[in-house]
C-alpha cells in the first residue's frame, strides 16, 4: 500500500517541557475529532515469541493524560516492505517516543506513536495517541513482539511492530555446600524463563583485586569451585544471561576449612586431629566413611581437637569430615584421606586371627565366619587370658540379664556383650566346627579365682539340637562339664532327650542337662538355695552361686603369644 515508511525516535530528555514540533506533526494528520476516535479505537497486541508459537495479550489502550517532555528525535527511512524495525544501543531507564507513517507518491498516512520505557524489570508502558496501557507480569528473558493498530470509523490502520526483550531474572537461593579446605560445591536455584548461561565470579579476602569468574550452561544448578585457598573468606556473585541482556547478581560468602592430619594410621585406626578455628563453636561432628559402607559420625565436645577412629577396615580408603556446630548449624571445618595399613587377616574368622592382626586389648570385634562376602558377626575378643585370642560365648557377671529363656532365644543369641549375654547356638557351631578347638571356663566368686580347660569342645548342628562335645579336661575348678558331654541342649519350651524331670524347666536356665547336672551357668543368678543358682559343683558345690562366669573358645593346638 505504502512506498515507504518513516519511522521516527525520540528520546525524552526531561519532564515538564512542551514538544510543539511532535503536537504540530500529530494535529496536522488527524483532526481533533479523528483523533479522540482513534483513541478510543487502538488496540494493542503483545505477542511472546517461543518455539512452539505465540502468547498473545491483546488490550485495549485506556484513556490518559499526556505528560510533557522535551525530545531529541532521530529518522530513518524504510522500503514499504519492511514490517519491523529493531531498536538497539538504547539508555536504560529511558522514555522513548517512536512515530511511523506511510508515503506513496502524493499522499501520506496518519502517524502513528507508541512510548515505551527501557529498564531492567520485567513489565514495559507504551502510549498510544496520548493513550497509555501498562504491561505488566512479563516472563524475565523472553523477547515479545509488540503490535500497535488504530480504527477510525471502518478504516484501519497499518500496525507498529516493534520487538521487545525482557531483561533475565537472576538465580535464587545461592549456597556453598561440601566446603572443605581447597573445594567447595555453588548451588543455586534457576528462576523461571529459559536463560542462556549463569556467569559465576568469586574472589578471596586475601586477594580482593583477583576475581575468578566462569560461565555455565542455563541448566546448571550447581558449579565446583576447586584450587580454594585454605581457611580463606570468599565472596561469590552470581547472574543469569538471555542474549546480551544480564539479570542482576545475587550473593554469599563461606570460608574454607583449614587443614585436618591423619596420623598413626594402622591397619584398623587412626587418628585425625585439626586446629582449632578462630569461629567458636558449641561441638563438632566427626564423619568417617569407606567406599561400599554406611558413614559413622561421633559428636565430641568443642574442646576436642583429636579423637582416634577405631574399627576400621584394612587397606581401604576413608574419607573424613569434621564439622562445627553453631546455633543448629553444622559447617565444614576440615577434610581428610588416608589408606589403613594392611593385615595379616582382613577378615579374621575368630578372635585368634584378630589377635595376630595387632589387636591386643579385649573387647568387641567383627569376625567373618563366612569370609569376605559373608555378613560380619560382632564379637567379644579376650586378648588377655592365657595369651589372648579367645572367643568369649557367655559370660555372668551382674544379674541384670535373663536366661530363662526359650530356644529361639538361645538359638540366635541374646545380652549385651560388654555386660551378660550368650553368643547363640547356631554361631557356636558354625564356629566351633571350622576346626579343632579348645573350651576355657573362667569363674571368679570374691577373691577366689577357678578354670577349666578343655582341649576339644564342639556344638553339633541343630538337626542334632546343638549337643555338646567336650573332653580333655586340665584346670583348678574340677571337671564338672564331662557329666554333660554329649547331651543336647534343652530350654524351658524344649526338651530334646528327657531322661526323667523337665531340668531346664526345675532348674530354670537353659544348658546341656542330663539327670540334671553337675554345672548350671545359665542358672537363675544369686540364689543360693534348691540348686537353682549359678553353679559349677566341683568348685562350689549345689548351693553356691557364682558372680562372675565366663564361656570361651579358640583354635586347638596353637601357641597364641602377645605382641610385645
Amino acid at each position: 500500500m505504502f512506498k515507504n515508511f518513516t519511522v521516527s525516535r525520540r528520546e525524552h530528555r526531561a519532564e515538564g517541557e512542551e514538544d510543539e514540533e511532535e503536537e504540530a506533526e500529530e494535529e496536522a494528520a488527524l483532526g481533533e475529532e479523528d483523533r479522540v476516535a482513534a483513541v478510543a479505537n487502538t488496540t494493542i497486541e503483545i505477542r511472546k515469541q517461543s518455539p512452539n508459537g505465540t502468547v498473545a495479550f491483546p488490550t485495549k489502550a485506556p484513556s490518559s493524560s499526556r505528560g510533557k517532555a522535551h525530545t531529541k528525535r532521530v529518522s530513518v527511512v524504510l522500503p514499504g516492505s519492511v514490517r519491523s524495525v529493531e531498536f538497539s544501543n538504547l539508555r536504560p531507564q529511558t522514555r522513548y517516543s517512536l512515530h511511523i507513517f506511510g508515503t506513496t507518491p502524493g499522499s501520506r498516512s496518519k502517524i502513528h506513536r507508541v512510548t515505551a520505557m527501557t529498564g531492567e524489570s520485567g513489565s514495559v508502558s507504551v502510549d498510544s495517541l496520548q493513550s497509555q496501557v501498562s504491561l505488566s507480569k512479563l516472563s524475565s528473558g523472553a523477547t515479545y513482539e509488540v503490535s500497535v493498530m488504530s480504527t477510525m470509523g471502518k478504516r484501519e490502520s497499518d500496525p507498529l511492530i516493534a520487538i521487545m526483550t525482557t531483561v533475565p531474572a537472576p538465580p535464587t537461593v545461592l549456597q556453598a555446600v561440601n566446603i572443605t579446605d581447597t573445594k567447595a560445591v555453588l548451588q543455586w536455584t534457576p528462576a523461571m524463563g529459559q536463560v542462556d548461561r549463569f556467569i559465576i565470579s568469586y574472589e578471596s579476602a586475601k586477594t580482593p583485586n583477583v576475581t575468578v569468574t566462569v560461565m555455565v550452561s542455563g541448566n546448571s544448578v550447581d558449579q565446583q569451585l576447586r584450587g580454594l585457598q585454605r581457611a580463606t573468606l570468599y565472596t561469590v556473585k552470581a547472574l543469569s544471561q538471555k542474549d546480551s541482556l544480564q539479570s542482576t547478581a545475587i550473593t554469599t560468602t563461606f570460608t574454607t576449612a583449614s587443614a585436618v592430619k591423619a596420623s598413626e594410621v594402622g591397619a584398623r585406626s587412626a587418628v585425625v586431629s585439626w586446629k582449632s578455628p578462630s569461629v567458636a563453636f558449641s561441638r563438632y561432628r566427626v564423619t568417617y566413611q569407606t567406599a561400599g559402607e554406611e558413614a559413622k559420625e561421633v559428636i565430641l565436645d568443642s574442646t576436642v581437637t583429636e579423637y582416634k577412629l577405631t574399627g576400621l577396615f584394612s587397606m581401604s580408603k576413608y574419607t573424613v569430615l569434621v564439622q562445627g556446630e553453631r546455633e543448629g548449624q553444622y559447617t565444614s571445618i576440615v577434610t581428610t584421606e588416608f589408606i589403613t595399613g594392611k593385615l595379616r587377616f582382613p577378615f579374621p574368622t575368630e578372635c585368634s586371627q584378630e589377635l595376630l592382626n595387632g589387636a591386643l586389648q579385649s573387647g568387641e570385634v567383627d569376625l567373618y565366619p563366612e569370609g569376605k562376602e559373608g555378613k560380619a558377626v560382632r564379637v567379644y575378643c579376650d586378648m588377655e587370658t592365657e595369651g589372648g585370642g579367645w572367643t568369649v560365648f557367655q559370660r555372668r557377671m551382674n544379674g541384670k540379664t535373663d536366661f530363662f529363656r526359650t530356644w529361639s532365644d538361645y538359638t540366635n543369641g541374646f545380652g549385651k556383650l560388654s555386660e551378660e549375654f550368650w553368643l547363640g547356638n547356631e554361631l557356636l557351631h558354625n564356629l566351633t566346627s571350622m576346626g579343632p578347638v579348645s573350651l576355657r571356663v573362667d569363674l571368679r566368686s570374691g577373691n577366689d579365682t577357678a578354670y577349666a580347660h578343655y582341649s576339644s569342645f564342639t556344638i553339633d548342628s541343630e538337626d542334632k539340637h546343638y549337643a555338646i562335645q567336650v573332653s580333655g579336661y586340665t584346670g583348678t575348678a574340677g571337671d564338672s562339664m564331662r557329666y554333660h558331654n554329649g547331651r543336647p541342649f534343652s530350654t524351658r519350651d524344649k526338651e530334646p532327650h528327657p531322661l526323667g524331670i523337665h531340668c531346664a524347666r526345675a532348674y530354670m536356665g537353659g544348658w546341656w542337662y542330663k539327670n540334671c547336672y553337675k554345672t548350671n551357668l545359665n542358672g537363675l543368678y544369686g540364689t543360693n538355695s534348691n540348686n537353682q543358682g549359678v553353679v559349677w559343683i566341683d568348685w562350689k558345690g549345689k548351693d553356691s552361686s557364682i558372680p562372675f562366669t565366663e564361656m570361651k573358645f579358640r583354635p586347638a593346638g596353637i601357641s597364641v603369644t602377645t605382641h610385645g
